[in-house]
């Protein structure tokens, strides 16, 4: 994950927040956080598994 695929992440994530997400948004968020899971740059959640 680059940092524009993150930044997109984020912005879909505050646009679901808000009810304003169409389904292939919501497709895209779910691969995008997919793949930040496994990211080891930018998930600070890692190294608590």
């Amino acid at each position: 994950m680059d940092a524009q695929e993150f930044a997109r992440l984020n912005y879909l994530s505050e646009k679901s927040i808000n009810d304003n997400v169409s389904i292939r948004e919501m497709n895209e968020f779910e691969q995008l956080h997919d793949k930040w899971t496994i990211s080891e740059e930018f998930n600070l959640f890692l190294a608590f598994n």
